[in-house]
């Protein structure tokens, strides 16, 4: 089972925002596209940064190709992480792996480590535990719209009969 990444840039897209110039994420770090920490490497390091929702010169832009381009590195980032988390990750419902998918987006997967009661629900393939270990979480409290949909997403799994 593969993850569908067009369908994970709609999803990701509606919980971090797409914005295609660059501006200051709220850990005060240079951000573009759906949530791309600038790197030192990337071409956009020579952007400025203005406000996430001010009207900016096109030359201050990115495309909506390049925003895409960057998702998907960013994409193949948390992937790697979940992968190195989950040792039944291809066993995963597809719909599992794009909101494990979509945590590690956000939170790394040294984030996404620290659930460890989660993790542990998910390995036994208990998703009504995973659920509920999800939100006793600081990420929860942090970012709760978010925590509630993938919360939801995860109830509404079927657990994998082998």
């Amino acid at each position: 089972m593969t993850v569908d990444v067009k369908k994970l840039y709609r999803e990701i897209a509606n919980d971090e925002g797409k914005v295609l110039h660059c501006y200051l994420c709220s850990e005060s770090h240079k951000t573009v596209g759906i949530g791309h920490r600038v790197l030192e490497t990337d071409e956009e390091q020579a952007l400025e940064v203005y406000g996430a929702y001010d009207k900016v010169p096109d030359d201050q832009s990115i495309t909506e190709h390049r925003c895409y381009v960057l998702f998907e590195q960013d994409v193949q980032i948390a992937l790697s992480g979940c992968m190195g988390i989950y040792s039944n990750w291809d066993e995963l419902p597809q719909n599992l792996q794009h909101i494990l998918i979509n945590m590690a987006f956000q939170l790394g997967q040294r984030g996404l480590s620290k659930f460890k009661n989660m993790n542990a629900a998910i390995e036994r393939k208990n998703y009504v535990e995973a659920a509920v270990e999800m939100m006793d979480s600081r990420w929860a409290t942090q970012t709760p719209e978010r925590a509630t949909r993938l919360q939801h997403r995860m109830l509404a799994l079927e657990p994998v009969s082998n």
